[in-house]
């Protein structure tokens, strides 16, 4: 067995390093969400994120802000990425 024939997708696939907010077409769009991993840690934080979003929609609230900390290269600027595009509701296919 070869290590590639473990993974589901092709490991030779195109895979853009780096696609800036707003620049990106739907292909790579949907290959970056279809990709996420989202681990429980993660879970948490988007449920955290969207909790304090319904406060802020639901009621007034001069107290909304979002501090995304984190090592380099811990993934907060990829994070951010895929939380602006599930705000955004933008169909792709």
């Amino acid at each position: 067995m070869f290590i590639r024939d473990m993974f589901v997708k092709p490991i030779d696939r195109d895979i853009k390093g780096v696609i800036k907010v707003g620049q990106a077409d739907d292909e790579n769009i949907r290959q970056e969400l279809e990709e996420y991993v989202v681990t429980r840690e993660l879970q948490k934080h988007f449920a955290d994120f969207f909790g304090s979003y319904k406060k802020g929609i639901n009621g007034h609230t001069d107290k909304m802000g979002v501090w995304i900390s984190g090592f380099f290269g811990s993934g907060k600027s990829h994070f951010l990425k895929i939380l602006s595009y599930l705000l955004e509701n933008k169909e792709v296919n």
